[in-house]
């Protein structure tokens, strides 16, 4: 197994919540209006803190934001103890889940009466059934932006007007904190001329990024590349062990799908390296070594033929978006 010298844990939380009997809706004001007057931190670190304060408030074991970019929905910040919800994953906004949380037009309790009208069907994610559900649209400079989501698949309560009000306040907390970020990046990006001709947008490079939708074999090798970045060897000896098949045998399955396994692994390198980039802040060693580059070199001429831009200069370009 590799040592990749990457740090996957998450920022330290910017506020004591233990100071915070979260029962109590005066302390929930109490709460937000700290979360409001942090002084400058990362936009990570601080949704961080919102979502940690309302896995408490709302009892939920999961807990996310959510940018809405064409048809997926990133993941901004989240708390869960379920392995595939991370921060950085794309999801397709007709994942039945994902259609859920839109649905729900807003704030509501899995067990109101509101919600079984706007979703009759179960709502389960990664195959556990959901057993309650808070959301709230983000509207960030009068536009929607994204959700605030929190869910457990474990516990069962209704919430009351309280909790609605509180993810309400909750969601326009965060509103704001993305519009302060976004203007101050703006106004860097004016100043350090971002608009460099060829550069696009950081939400195109993430579209462009985002892992594939792949089905039948080509699906499994997506499947255990995911798993093994970071931890194992990427080539397709290795994969096709892990599948129980032949290098010759997958690459002819592939090969009936149109699709190669080198066009595979690029995707899901390009996917985790703007992850490891931007999110992460890891040496660019470390992340040719998680994405099993022979040396530097491979993987930063890689990357310029994804993006057109070196390692160095995308994350000195795009480091304000973690």
């Amino acid at each position: 197994m590799k040592n990749t010298g990457i740090e996957l844990s998450s920022p330290d939380l910017l506020v004591d919540l233990d100071r915070y009997n979260f029962s109590s809706f005066v302390d929930r004001l109490r709460c937000f209006v700290e979360l409001l007057t942090l002084p400058p931190s990362t936009l990570r670190s601080l949704l961080r803190s919102y979502i940690e304060a309302g896995a408490r408030m709302f009892e939920c074991e999961n807990g996310f934001i959510g940018q809405r970019i064409g048809g997926v929905v990133r993941i901004i910040a989240c708390e869960s103890d379920i392995t595939n919800l991370f921060e950085g994953q794309l999801m397709q906004v007709n994942d039945p889940f994902i259609s859920a949380v839109l649905d729900s037009e807003g704030s509501c309790p899995i067990q109101s009466d509101r919600f079984v009208t706007n979703a009759a069907h179960k709502v389960s994610y990664n195959g556990s059934s959901v057993q309650k559900l808070i959301t709230e649209n983000l509207i960030v400079h009068g536009e929607f932006f994204g959700m605030i989501c929190f869910f457990s698949t474990q516990k069962s309560r209704k919430y009351n007007i309280e909790d609605l009000e509180s993810i309400s306040l909750m969601a326009k907390g965060v509103a704001k904190m993305i519009e302060e970020q976004t203007s101050l990046r703006e106004q860097k990006s004016e100043e350090d001329s971002f608009s460099t001709p060829g550069v696009k947008h950081f939400d195109d490079y993430l579209l462009e990024a985002r892992l594939p939708e792949a089905y039948g074999v080509a699906g499994k090798v997506v499947e255990v590349l995911k798993t093994r970045v970071g931890k194992s060897p990427l080539g397709i000896g290795d994969v096709a062990g892990e599948l129980g098949l032949s290098k010759r045998t997958l690459q002819r399955r592939l090969q009936q799908q149109e699709i190669s396994f080198a066009e595979l692994r690029d995707k899901v390198r390009f996917h985790y390296s703007i992850d490891f980039l931007i999110e992460q802040n890891a040496s660019i060693d470390s992340i040719s070594t998680a994405l099993d580059f022979s040396d530097r070199t491979s993987f930063t001429n890689a990357f310029k033929r994804w993006t057109g831009l070196s390692p160095s200069t995308f994350r000195k370009l795009f480091r304000d978006y973690a």
